[in-house]
């Protein structure tokens, strides 16, 4: 509560005089580089208190005083105080000015704070991975399943507050990694802080409607040089090895991260499909399910000062995995004559790299502001191969295929932002935005039941995806004492254009223009408590997949297909937030609304036939366009530290939406209402002993043809360090599950997929420093 004894005090202390001179500054995290909120400025004339101030979201403070000589105390709760002085004749710019963690002499130590924080502010939520011990081991998706009202399915789709038309971001750009669900091939240990945006202003790509997870990967280095090494194993089979190396020196940095990953996973599905057209049947398949992944994954990068105010960043990454997969079935249809079984094997094999090369110029322009210029280059190969055997139990061969499909993309993206400040409170930016992206895929399904095999009709495709974008963008921000505001406008161009080898397909070449607005207003109410109302204009546009015209064989009475003519969804969005933040207790409640049109929606239905000449039919799942959909939510995050070893966040989150279509083709009206919660308790001992749980719950949910049950997480980190430099943790992972039902006009699924079993793991970690300053780190005490 100083904060409140400081504005009592001042309140006391008078008016400033009319000859004040204003003094700045800009405070940050010595760990982190990372601004500090709410930390609180005093300033003192002869042990007297004469006027004081709390930093903004950015860290910057202002403090208008006479000219004389002051004593200036920076304070915040977990960091160690600090005292400078200040002879004051002029307008002065302290400059930056860095606290670090308490009992800390900054002058002779670096320091590199462990334990677990969420930080919270109106406009995000910011989760440092490097500071928790659940991320430890483990990879990007297990970062995720811990952020508030974020969760992520057993195959790795990722959805916010219930919605999964969430834009991933690695470093503030986009990723093929992320556009493919393939988040885990990012290791926990090479991720700083994930960013949860959920209005984003004008400057940030109006791509998403439900917000933006940024995730912000590790390149910062030290003095002289430095790294770190960890190896991971674990049951079922899960071995990893990561390496990150960085330097420093006068003109120029590095960062080298390399990781390698073996895992096998088990899981289990049962299936029950019950049909009633064109005479009632019952299917039931279950599922064995052995995967196996390889991996390799290089991250490198360096920085350059071409002068003392322009930095040239290079940076590439590479990742290459193997997914080995093995599915057993047993099939049984039950019919109004007999019973039928069948056995199926399916064998899956996909090899996949993905590329990815970066150039950032930045610059300042002296009192004119600053420039960033980022150029990126991507590409992508997957060649993937299906093989389907169906077996009766008599010996017989019903089907046999191989689906054969081979993808790849390139996609170009070239931006320019300019940052230049307006007056003492003010700031103007401005960007331009091109990006150009080509995907092609060529798919074949053959039948193996004939000599020679033959094209299965309908399943023979070259597709290829065209899309382009164009945008440009304004806003201008003021942040004053009491009130600031943010006012942008964004606009967008989009080209997507489809082409398909097959004459029987249509062509599709689609243009449109869009302006995408958004407001912040924020306001300070009574220390230490703020307020703030945004809302931003979003798009989703369709993804690749959902496009892609021809079907893909699920299994032989499965399949699913995409459709060429669909069209973005549009969202408008409007949320309400308070940000309360004492020496304990720090809450965030939340209240949303979003009205979306042209909503991306699966349905499912029911053939009566069957490619492969099963009088079972086939289920067809396809997107269509949705006519809106509406939501309401409210959202609590809470952090909470009763003391120095116990900390708790946690978060709760309830909406409701009601979708709603005017096609009489399908009914799909429906208005449902749905919760979530999330709880991360930690506990922090004598002798280094660390202990931390997550535990997650997902409520069920119903939606017009399918209803998802009730899902949960509980993951458990033990972790213990050694002589500063040595850590072991141990981790337990429950299952990853998925329970669903699907209803179709004359036809019921209730599908329960196990995709991982109980899974432990074992991580040993090493720290190791060199260069300028680091033997006196390690001789003063440092808590790196």
């Amino acid at each position: 509560m100083k904060a409140l004894f400081l504005l009592a005090a001042l309140a006391c202390s008078g008016a400033v005089l009319a000859t004040a001179l204003p003094l700045r500054g800009l405070l940050l995290d010595a760990a982190t580089d990372r601004p500090i909120e709410y930390a609180t400025v005093s300033a003192y004339a002869d042990s007297l208190l004469v006027d004081g101030t709390v930093t903004d979201a950015g860290g910057t403070f202002t403090l208008d005083l006479e000219r004389g000589d002051y004593r200036l105390v920076f304070e915040f709760l977990g960091y160690a105080s600090l005292d400078t002085l200040v002879a004051l004749n002029e307008s002065t710019d302290l400059g930056t000015i860095y606290l670090g963690a308490e009992g800390v002499n900054l002058e002779s130590v670096e320091v590199r704070a462990e334990r677990s924080r969420m930080e919270l502010s109106l406009d995000k939520k910011v989760f440092n991975v490097g500071k928790d011990a659940l991320a430890r081991g483990g990879s990007a998706n297990q970062v995720l399943e811990q952020l508030p009202s974020v969760r992520v399915t057993p195959d790795g789709a990722v959805s916010l507050r219930g919605n999964a038309g969430v834009r991933v971001l690695i470093n503030g750009r986009p990723s093929a990694l992320a556009n493919n669900n393939a988040l885990d091939a990012i290791p926990a240990e090479h991720i700083e802080r994930v960013e949860i945006i959920t209005n984003p202003s004008a400057r940030y790509e109006a791509a998403g409607t439900a917000g933006i997870i940024n995730i912000i990967l590790k390149q910062d280095a030290d003095k002289g040089y430095g790294g770190t090494a960890s190896l991971s194993t674990g049951y079922r089979a899960d071995h990893r090895g990561n390496l990150s190396l960085n330097v420093r020196r006068p003109a120029w940095s590095g960062f080298l991260n390399l990781g390698g990953r073996y895992s096998n996973y088990l899981g289990t599905s049962n299936i029950r499909r019950e049909l009633t057209v064109p005479e009632p049947l019952s299917i039931r398949n279950d599922l064995r399910i052995e995967r196996n992944d390889r991996a390799v994954s290089v991250f490198t990068g360096l920085d350059y000062n071409l002068n003392p105010t322009t930095t040239l960043t290079g940076s590439y990454s590479l990742y290459h995995v193997v997914n080995d997969d093995v599915y057993t079935t047993d099939f049984t249809v039950l019919g109004p004559a007999a019973t039928e079984r069948w056995d199926q094997d399916f064998n899956y094999l996909e090899p996949g790299t993905y590329h990815q090369l970066d150039l950032t110029l930045t610059g300042e322009l002296g009192t004119q502001g600053k420039y960033t210029i980022y150029a990126k280059n991507d590409l992508w190969n997957e060649l993937e191969t299906e093989d389907t055997r169906l077996t009766a139990t008599d010996g017989g061969t019903l089907v046999d295929y191989r689906n054969r499909s081979r993808e790849s993309s390139r996609d170009h993206l070239l931006q320019a932002d300019y940052e230049r400040p307006l007056g003492d409170q003010g700031k103007l930016e401005l960007g331009l935005r091109g990006e150009t992206r080509v995907i092609r895929s060529d798919y074949l399904a053959l039948d193996r039941t004939t000599d020679p095999p033959q094209v299965i009709a309908g399943f023979d495709n070259q597709f290829d995806f065209y899309e382009r974008i164009g945008a440009a963008y304004g806003q201008y921000a003021r942040e004053g004492e009491k009130l600031g505001y943010q006012l942008g406008l964004r606009y967008e161009y989009t080209r997507i254009a489809t082409e398909n080898r097959d004459e029987r397909q249509i062509d599709i070449d689609k243009q449109y223009h869009q302006l995408f607005p958004s407001l912040s207003v924020s306001y300070a109410l009574a220390d230490p408590t703020k307020l703030q109302l945004s809302y931003s204009r979003r798009i989703l546009r369709p993804y690749f997949s959902q496009l892609s015209p021809f079907a893909g064989i699920v299994d032989p009475t499965r399949l699913q297909t995409g459709n060429p003519d669909l069209d973005p969804a549009y969202t408008h969005r409007a949320e309400l937030g308070l940000l309360y933040r004492s020496d304990k207790l720090t809450l965030g409640p939340a209240v949303y609304a979003s009205r979306t049109t042209g909503v991306l929606f699966g349905v499912f239905e029911q053939l009566p036939g069957n490619p492969f000449g099963l009088e079972q039919g086939t289920l067809l799942s396809r997107v269509i366009n949705l006519d809106r959909e509406d939501r309401l939510g409210l959202e609590l995050t809470y952090g909470y530290r009763p003391s120095e070893a116990i900390t708790i966040n946690g978060d709760l989150n309830f909406y409701g939406f009601r979708q709603s279509d005017d096609s009489e083709a399908l009914a799909l009206d429906v208005s449902q209402s749905s919760w979530t919660a999330g709880l991360q308790p930690q506990l922090t001992l004598e002798g280094d002993w660390q202990f931390q749980l997550n535990l997650g719950y997902e409520a069920p949910v119903r939606q017009a043809q399918m209803t998802v049950l009730a899902s949960y997480v509980t993951d458990l980190v033990v972790t213990k360090r050694w002589a500063e430099t040595w850590q072991l943790s141990f981790n337990l992972r429950s299952p990853r599950f998925r329970n669903r039902g699907t209803r179709t006009e004359g036809a019921f699924q209730a599908e329960k997929i196990i995709w991982t079993q109980w899974r432990t793991g074992l991580t040993l970690t090493y720290r190791f420093e060199r260069g300028a300053g680091a033997e006196e780190r390690r001789q003063r005490g440092s808590i790196r």
